[in-house]
């Protein structure tokens, strides 16, 4: 995390809060946000798996859903807006295991967590977590 968020302030990207680690032992890190990353920083480019946000303006949708695909990567995805038709358009365009759009609606116990692409294939929690229980088939018979 500390590298990663050097090299985007090196780029030019405005630390927000955070962005140091807690305590002198384990693994811990304070929440982060980075406003005015550059593409080229490598937190936009790989997977920082820790607590930082990098919230991003874009003049059009369609600028936003590219970015939104533009990796290989697929856990979450979060949109903010106040229009029904953008709404309706990310959960279709936007390639992420799990959305949320205009709350923060991703954490609660019932509902699946899983990712596409390369963070994984399947998901835990909801009733999703017994598929792995049960071997599904199908069979067909002329009566």
């Amino acid at each position: 995390m500390k590298a990663l968020i050097q090299d985007a302030v090196d780029r030019g990207a405005r630390l927000a809060t955070g962005g140091r680690r807690i305590g002198n032992t384990g693994w811990f890190f304070e929440p982060t946000v980075h406003v005015d990353v550059p593409t080229e920083a490598r937190i936009m480019n790989e997977d920082p798996f820790g607590p930082v946000a990098i919230p991003n303006r874009f003049d059009t949708l369609d600028a936003a859903i590219t970015e939104a695909n533009r990796l290989p990567f697929g856990l979450a995805a979060y949109g903010c807006t106040r229009s029904e038709a953008v709404a309706r358009r990310l959960p279709v365009e936007a390639k992420a295991g799990m959305m949320t759009i205009s709350h923060p609606g991703l954490a609660l116990p019932e509902v699946p967590f899983g990712g596409i692409k390369e963070p994984g294939y399947g998901t835990e929690g909801g009733s999703q977590t017994l598929d792995a229980c049960f071997d599904s088939r199908f069979v067909s018979r002329k009566a």
